[in-house]
């Protein structure tokens, strides 16, 4: 038993300090601070498949040679035929991918909760889901989602969050809706208000307070959404 427990302590140290010449290169080359996941071989010769996180938590997969000391990002398109590499490469990318849309996922809600007051909720006809909306009233694929929300409120509950992703007037827009939000008390008023955000006749107030709106982008940006709309459904 110790000696297992040694051979297994041995292969563990190495490939602990294997890793540290990626972190060494990167930080050196890009001042970065990444942290070395998971690194195996590619089948390809001398290089290693490895898998980094980033500062921000988010995963990547990198093409590395065994040395550390030359590192490749993987392109949308290769073409390659080997298939023990293809194989490989498609389950660490279906990983990778699981990983951080589930981060991201979480990120987003603790937002959602963070700025309650400033979510437009609504029941649905099954109170146990919830559909979570993110969109900017200058998007047109928001718009398109905002016209499901009758077919959205027969499976579920929904909150939308409206927020500035598409410059300042998109910021003015949603400080402006969220401020007006404030006197629609029933569920039909504060449909038809959204909807009606939504058209090109709705003005934002050039003198409303955009703080809170600006603070939603950055932390949305640091939660890792890149795009909206943005839709969970739990």
């Amino acid at each position: 038993m110790k000696k297992v427990l040694m051979v297994f302590l041995c292969i563990s140290l190495s490939l602990l300090y294997a890793n540290l010449p990626i972190e060494k290169t990167i930080k050196e080359d890009q001042g970065i601070d990444i942290k070395v996941i998971d690194s195996v071989p590619s089948g390809i010769g001398g290089m290693n498949i490895t898998i980094l996180e980033q500062p921000n938590g988010f995963r990547t997969p990198v093409l590395s040679s065994e040395d550390g000391k030359t590192i490749l990002g993987i392109p949308d398109l290769l073409i390659s035929g080997n298939e023990k590499f293809k194989d490989t490469l498609q389950k660490i990318y279906q990983e990778i991918t699981q990983y951080n849309d589930s981060m991201r996922e979480n990120r987003v809600l603790e937002v959602f909760k963070k700025y309650d007051d400033k979510v437009l909720k609504l029941e649905g006809k099954n109170k146990s889901k919830t559909t979570y909306i993110v969109v900017d009233l200058n998007c047109p694929y928001c718009h398109q989602e905002i016209q499901k929300l009758d077919r959205d409120l027969e499976d579920s509950n929904v909150n939308v969050l409206v927020v500035g992703a598409l410059g300042m007037d998109s910021v003015k827009k949603a400080a402006s809706f969220s401020e007006e939000l404030k006197n629609k008390k029933s569920q039909q008023d504060k449909i038809a208000f959204i909807k009606a955000a939504f058209e090109k006749t709705y003005k934002a107030r050039q003198d409303v307070n955009t703080a809170s709106i600006i603070n939603i982008g950055k932390e949305l940006a640091q939660a890792g959404l890149d795009a909206v709309p943005y839709i969970i459904k739990k």
